[in-house]
């Protein structure tokens, strides 16, 4: 009986030092991101201006514009393919719109005021050349950014958006605000994603942009209150549309062809509006107004310098094409993007 007791004591004193000689390599020598930091500037006249810089500083520069009515913190949505974004060797920045997330309402200020809060922040990081990526209600200030900063613009990549947004079509008396303005106070509503969207495949992301809409319109404790939305679209209208003739760069250009937001866009609108950009259209046939999303890893491709090729998966593998290889192959026999986009 001793013995046997002994023998459990021993085998007990085994275990425990093993796992105690084990634990030190199991332990994390970093903390896990809870999403990067939002820091602050201050202007000559006082006024703060947020932002978020999401990166190595010797990688190549993105600054992000999230969709109508988000905080600085929208970026968030994209950290589904953070680690494919770090290992692409892309830093994100972006710049909080006004009256949104924790940035004070001025109904005085406008796009160019937008415009000139990115070369500020661009200016303190020291950053000179950078690419350009809007998404949705985003792409006006982007193009914006591209018009005043159109030198240093090395590409710009616009994914469910229009060059069209403010104008006739888009500000006639029946296009209000109030479907909108009516949602803040429901941020499921207001930033609920469709059953049938692709985005329900990532974990999280649907609860993230609950968040979002939650944070960008009652974070400092303005209760859902709808002046900073209602104003920045009607800055779409006032704005009009933005001259961007004399921007030279590459443009991407995302488009799912059955979204109901965009339908009424003609193929050659884009490059009206960029006559001097070199113009790389991707339709996406049968999608909708989630293609900003759910072709994300094919952005990052493009913006990493990728563009000749397409992402596909093929037979469970993961390939870069040509689009010339592309237009050979009959769509049951592939997927665009990651391969977990068929799981």
């Amino acid at each position: 009986m001793k013995l046997a007791k002994f023998i459990s004591i021993l085998a007990a004193l085994i275990i425990n030092t093993a796992l105690a000689s084990e634990l030190p390599n199991s332990l994390p020598n970093n903390f896990d991101s809870l999403g990067p930091t939002v820091k602050q500037l201050t202007t000559e006249t006082g006024r703060q201006i947020h932002y978020v810089d999401d990166g190595v500083t010797n990688a190549h520069p993105v600054v992000f514009t999230g969709g109508l009515g988000t905080s600085v913190r929208a970026i968030r949505l994209l950290d589904f393919l953070r680690t494919m974004r770090q290992d692409l060797n892309i830093r994100m920045i972006t710049v909080e719109r006004n009256g949104f997330g924790q940035t004070q309402f001025n109904p005085n200020l406008d796009m160019s005021d937008y415009a000139k809060d990115v070369e500020y922040v661009l200016d303190h990081l020291d950053i000179d050349h950078f690419s350009l990526f809007g998404i949705s209600g985003g792409g006006p200030y982007t193009a914006k950014i591209a018009s005043r900063l159109h030198k240093r613009v090395l590409s710009i990549h616009m994914a469910a958006t229009s060059p069209l947004i403010g104008q006739a079509d888009w500000c006639s008396p029946d296009q209000g605000t109030s479907g909108y303005s009516d949602l803040l106070a429901y941020p499921m509503q207001f930033f609920g994603f469709p059953k049938s969207s692709s985005m329900h495949q990532v974990e999280g992301f649907q609860d993230t942009a609950f968040e979002e809409a939650a944070r960008a319109h009652n974070l400092r404790g303005q209760s859902a209150d709808p002046a900073p939305l209602e104003h920045e679209m009607a800055l779409y209208c006032s704005e009009g549309a933005i001259d961007t003739s004399h921007v030279k760069s590459k443009l991407f250009v995302y488009r799912g062809q059955a979204d109901e937001l965009l339908n009424n866009e003609p193929n050659d609108a884009w490059q009206k509006h960029y006559p001097k950009a070199t113009l790389f259209l991707r339709n996406y046939p049968g999608e909708g107004h989630d293609v900003q999303y759910r072709h994300l890893d094919q952005i990052l491709l493009d913006l990493s310098g990728q563009s000749s090729k397409i992402l596909i998966c093929k037979d469970g593998d993961q390939k870069m094409i040509s689009p010339l290889a592309q237009q050979k192959l009959m769509p049951r026999e592939y997927k665009l993007g990651l391969c977990q986009w068929d799981n």
